[in-house]
């Protein structure tokens, strides 16, 4: 069975992509602050001032699952789709992982070129800390919550169910609270890298039926089950040839 997608063609879904990205440079000043303002610090402090042994373990070990967890979905989805000779899994990793990648493309020169914002820990006195291993110095934007939303809206888009967004993106709200509660980033941080984790999974869905014809081409179509479908179920036209 092979799936023919149509999205108004291809440069709308080009045009689609450019106007997400359109958004993000029209919103992140609002967010970007080289000094965080004063609600910024309040909320903060309030999340990293709420201490318990239970979240001690729970946030702890979650934040130490989003690396692996980032790894492990895309090759699982791709391994499982190849395995079950299942196109729309494996195609499911793919569009995982170059959300990933291009969230990653984005938030790495944001945050250590162009902001530059010092972590809560550095700034500020008396922030409760677990653990300080982190891979840049600079705070904004979270890149565990960056990775995590990724995630979540790019499993959301390819398996739009309540079992599938309900747990995902409350996994990567915990991600982004957690990062605050380990005195490593501010709010703002949190969800400036919740919009670019998400603005780069809602642009890869857009252009999925390229990287569909490009899987395709290189692997051919004996995966084959069906294309990526719209994340704007009215502009979408299907047509299956059997």
């Amino acid at each position: 069975m092979k799936t023919e997608s149509t999205f108004l063609g291809r440069q709308p879904r080009l045009v689609g992509v450019a106007a997400f990205f359109c958004f993000i440079l029209i919103s992140t000043p609002a967010f970007v602050y080289a000094q965080p303002p004063k609600w910024d610090v309040s909320i903060f402090r309030s999340i990293n001032n709420s201490r318990s042994s239970f979240l001690d373990a729970t946030v702890g070990g979650n934040d130490n699952a989003v690396l692996p967890i980032a790894i492990g979905t895309p090759l699982v989805f791709a391994g499982v789709g190849l395995a079950e000779k299942d196109a729309y899994t494996f195609d499911t990793g793919a569009m995982v992982g170059f959300s990933e990648a291009l969230a990653y493309v984005l938030y790495y020169p944001i945050k250590n070129f162009i902001v530059k914002r010092e972590r809560p820990y550095v700034a500020l006195s008396g922030v409760h800390t677990m653990h300080l291993d982190s891979a840049d110095k600079y705070s904004m934007p979270s890149g565990h919550t960056t990775a995590a939303f990724a995630i979540a809206t790019a499993l959301t888009l390819r398996y739009p169910k309540p079992y599938v967004y309900i747990p995902a993106y409350a996994w990567a709200a915990f991600v982004g609270y957690g990062r605050m509660y380990l005195g490593l980033h501010y709010p703002s941080d949190v969800l400036a890298g919740a919009i670019l984790g998400s603005a780069s999974a809602i642009a890869i869905h857009l252009i999925s039926p390229e990287i569909t014809k490009l899987r395709e081409k290189i692997l051919g179509d004996k995966l084959g089950i069906q294309l990526s479908a719209s994340p704007v179920p009215a502009l979408v036209n299907l047509r299956i040839d059997f």
